[in-house]
């Protein structure tokens, strides 16, 4: 009786994959987009002007092209940390600002979660070639668990705390995505 595992061919030999690294990398970037998205939410909950809430959107749609093309010829992890540092800065920012030019300035520093979506994206992509369907399920539970964790996490922070550490508290879960990406993760070849 034939063996219903089809025998090796040098298709599937020579493309290993190794599956903590596609563990990491479907895990990870997706933390991070959600990180992103829940910074956009909290800034969107928080904002003075209602006109405000297009300003981390508008410079997230600007500054994702670059970090495309950077992602597709660079080493896509640290893009992917320098991207993280630059929003953790624009966080620290957003709970020191106090004029309506400082929070311009956090909306704009927000956009680079734009970047971060289009850096995970470009990096799942290089694990998993040609499967954009995974890669836009696992986008948008992404986004709504980011949108989630703003939604629910910023009114108890700012009933708790103040509105001040309701940026700081996401800084947290940053500075690990970050440390994690630092320690495990490696670009796709």
């Amino acid at each position: 009786m034939p063996s219903p595992v089809p025998p090796p061919t040098s298709e599937t030999s020579t493309q290993t994959v190794n599956g903590y690294q596609l563990l990491v990398a479907l895990l990870l970037m997706p933390l991070a987009s959600a990180l992103a998205v829940a910074s956009w939410a909290l800034y969107a909950l928080l904002a003075k002007q209602p006109v405000y809430v297009l300003v981390p959107l508008m410079s997230g749609v600007l500054l994702a092209w670059p970090a495309w093309y950077i992602a597709k010829w660079g080493d896509i992890c640290r893009l992917m940390q320098w991207l993280l540092l630059g929003l953790a800065l624009a966080l620290g920012g957003f709970g020191l600002a106090s004029q309506p030019w400082e929070f311009l300035m956090v909306g704009a520093g927000l956009g680079l979660g734009g970047s971060v979506i289009t850096t995970g994206i470009a990096h799942a992509q290089g694990w998993m070639p040609g499967r954009w369907v995974c890669l836009c399920i696992a986008l948008c539970v992404a986004l709504a668990a980011g949108l989630g964790l703003s939604l629910r996490m910023a009114p108890l922070v700012v009933q708790a705390y103040g509105w001040r550490a309701a940026p700081l508290s996401l800084l947290i879960p940053l500075f690990m995505v970050m440390l994690l990406l630092w320690l495990f993760a490696e670009s796709p070849e």
